[in-house]
């Protein structure tokens, strides 16, 4: 018995759906309908859906103010970007380079902790202090390999081994990390930027910042082994 009600009621409730325009053409249904409010007083209907739309629209309206601040937040972070890249093409040293986008994204981006890896040594060695070399096909890097083959920036938390190599005495504070290949397939190197902050960087946050930033850096790179090649032609 109980199933039958049940059954007649999905039918009943799919009907309603399909014809919503039911209650128009029989009024006299809405006098017996009994809606109990949340309080435990009588509602009538209209009450109900008003209260059901209110609702709605609080939801939206919750939706509608969180995607105007991640897009005053991304305007602002596109409108720094620009500066930053305009300031780092005009410099022609490449550690003047390296050493304005760390104190940028140190000061500017508020990153805790900052450390490039390139795989050029000779590169590495004119970088600054940021920037260190590693061969690429040294045993470390094949712990950040499926990483950099993403070819875009990934966040989130890694592993004590991971941070240690990263950020070596200072790994301790990174709670969280986003790791930047430096052209296709990291073919340039990585940087890693760490921050004490656990939900500073996470899986699934955008990261178009981050990747536009490896391309200029990426684009730095390339032009500099042109020009050298030129030169040594």
């Amino acid at each position: 018995m109980d199933d039958d009600n049940t059954s007649l009621k999905e039918v009943v409730a799919a009907y309603l759906r399909n014809h919503p325009e039911f209650l128009d053409e029989f009024p006299d249904i809405l006098e017996i309908l009994k809606l109990n409010h949340r309080s435990g007083v009588a509602a009538s209907l209209i009450e109900r859906q008003v209260e059901q739309l209110r609702h709605k629209n609080q939801d939206l309206t919750r939706q509608l103010n969180r995607l105007v601040h991640v897009a005053a937040e991304n305007e602002q972070l596109m409108t720094r970007l620009h500066r930053l890249t305009l300031s780092l093409t005009s410099l022609s040293s490449r550690k003047a380079f390296f050493t304005q986008l760390g104190n940028s994204l140190l000061n500017d981006f508020k990153a805790d902790i900052l450390q490039i890896y390139l795989f050029d040594q000779a590169h590495a060695d004119q970088a600054g202090k940021d920037v260190k070399y590693i061969q690429p096909d040294d045993p470390d890097v094949e712990m950040f390999r499926s990483y950099l083959e993403r070819n875009h920036t990934v966040c989130g938390r890694l592993n004590e081994k991971k941070l240690e190599f990263l950020f070596g005495s200072k790994a301790r504070w990174v709670q969280s990390t986003a790791l930047v290949p430096l052209g296709e397939n990291g073919v340039h190197g990585m940087m890693a930027i760490g921050s004490s902050d656990s939900a500073r960087f996470y899986p699934g946050m955008g990261t178009l910042f981050l990747d536009l930033l490896s391309d200029v850096i990426s684009n730095s790179l390339r032009d500099n082994e042109v020009r050298e090649q030129r030169r040594s032609a």
